[in-house]
């Protein structure tokens, strides 16, 4: 990517492919106990755990992990 008055690329924001992977599994559990039943104990605490991992990642953890749930359909 290049920035707006330079001629040198910027390097790409990394992403932790761990948190991401991470990230995916907590939205997909959070989903499926929403699926099952969304007044469920086992929703809520899929939901502050998915929201936890959320808040302590990289922004570009964040947005890579969602748009991987919304390509497989989550």
């Amino acid at each position: 990517m290049m920035g707006l008055f330079s001629s040198k690329p910027k390097p790409a924001t990394p992403i932790n492919r761990d948190a991401v992977r991470n990230l995916l599994k907590l939205g997909m559990a959070e989903t499926d106990a929403a699926d099952r039943d969304i007044d469920s104990p086992e929703f809520d605490a899929a939901k502050v755990k998915f929201e936890r991992a959320l808040r302590a990642a990289a922004p570009a953890d964040q947005t890579a992990a969602y748009e991987a749930l919304k390509r497989h359909g989550y």
